[in-house]
């Protein structure tokens, strides 16, 4: 009885079956790359994660408030102060005014605010993941984020346009700033994305609407102690104005601080030590996301925002009712 032949196997079977094989494996190796890259991404940069004291279910009774014209001026010129209140479990919430666009575009904006996150969760010793919702202000779509896992700290977008450093707007967005609205120059003020539109006066409201939501006992913005072209940028000092303007309606009893800004880099240095550690490993998880930033040792960059880093002045203070101590 003949058996029945088995088909002759072609010389390449073999070869195609082993290279298969290893292209399998080479996708496998490759994917666990990428998942690792993406989980190093993600992690907080140079921090260890930390326990916090105010746990994700107990609600803020005691909180600081930023308000702040671009994505870095709460790291450059409210902290060490800021990074305390973060690592203590302090509930904390920063407005941000303006997109701080530079009038380069959403890619950029977007990346500013992405960095933003990044340095509150390095700060908070968490992964930087977050939840966004509405802000509530009525009238006005507004961007809430609040870190996933310390929830206790959210950032505000409101994405009013970059105003260039003397105020005088720019042409891609009809030449709106902070400080012609605020001077009277102009009537209204846009939301970079379109998402909302203000005047003076609504601004104002909605600042002191998020200042009584959030009910702070600290209340930081930046220098209203100066006039406009002296010295620091007119985004700043309009945030400044706008903000003290605001804080005149919230009546809860809180302390209203100005810190200094682009002037300060002529006072002597008075952050060192772990505060300045802690002060710019936020810095540079925020600058990762900021393609406009360089901060290798050959940029001026890096020499300006050591400057900066290495400072922390608050130029006035305000107390509303019968303030509490300020810290936990």
């Amino acid at each position: 009885m003949t058996k029945p032949r088995r088909p002759a196997r072609r010389p390449g079977t073999r070869l195609a079956r082993t290279l298969g094989a290893c292209g399998v494996l080479g996708a496998l190796w490759f994917t666990r790359g990428v998942l690792i890259s993406v989980a190093l991404v993600t992690l907080p940069l140079g921090a260890t994660p930390v326990a916090v004291k105010v746990a994700p279910e107990t609600p803020c009774t005691v909180g600081a408030m930023q308000i702040v014209a671009h994505q870095d001026d709460d790291l450059l010129f409210q902290s060490p102060d800021l990074a305390e209140d973060v690592l203590a479990g302090r509930c904390v919430r920063t407005v941000f005014l303006t997109a701080g666009d530079a009038a380069q575009g959403e890619t950029y904006w977007r990346g500013r605010e992405a960095g933003s996150l990044a340095a509150y969760a390095q700060m908070a010793g968490v992964a930087d993941r977050w939840s966004s919702s509405d802000a509530g202000l009525p009238g006005h779509a507004v961007r809430l984020m609040t870190l996933t896992d310390a929830p206790q700290v959210s950032v505000v977008f409101m994405r009013l346009p970059d105003g260039n450093r003397t105020g005088t707007g720019m042409l891609v967005h009809h030449y709106q700033s902070l400080r012609r609205l605020w001077d009277g120059d102009i009537t209204t003020i846009d939301a970079v994305d379109g998402s909302a539109t203000y005047s003076s006066a609504s601004l104002t409201s909605s600042l002191t609407d998020l200042m009584t939501r959030f009910h702070p006992t600290t209340v930081r913005t930046q220098d209203w102690t100066i006039e406009f072209r002296h010295g620091d940028n007119a985004d700043h000092t309009a945030t400044a104005l706008f903000a003290r303007q605001a804080d005149a309606g919230y009546r809860s009893p809180h302390t209203l601080l100005a810190y200094g800004g682009y002037p300060m880099w002529t006072r002597l240095p008075n952050v060192a030590g772990p505060d300045l550690k802690a002060k710019k490993n936020a810095f540079l998880a925020y600058a990762a996301h900021d393609s406009k930033m360089c901060l290798e040792p050959w940029c001026g960059g890096d020499i300006v925002s050591t400057l900066r880093l290495a400072r922390q002045y608050v130029v006035a203070t305000e107390d509303t009712g019968d303030v509490t101590p300020a810290r936990d």
